[in-house]
């Protein structure tokens, strides 16, 4: 199973997320990790529908927690 997102599936993500983070709501300005909303390790797919636009932080802290 393919664990990272394709660039297309990043720039959707993105535009999706219309440039803020989707947990804390801060401006990516571009700067933005595109995580599995259900982690991989836990069988999410890599799927547009399984992304979120993370804040590097955000992404790290959630990262630590599951």
């Amino acid at each position: 199973m393919r664990r990272f997102f394709s660039q297309r599936q990043r720039l959707i993500i993105y535009a999706k997320s219309k440039g803020k983070c989707q947990l804390c709501g801060t401006n990516l300005k571009g700067d933005f990790h595109a995580d599995h909303i259900v982690p991989a390790s836990r069988g999410g797919q890599t799927v547009i529908q399984n992304g979120q636009a993370l804040c590097p932080n955000c992404n790290l802290r959630k990262a630590a927690n599951d």
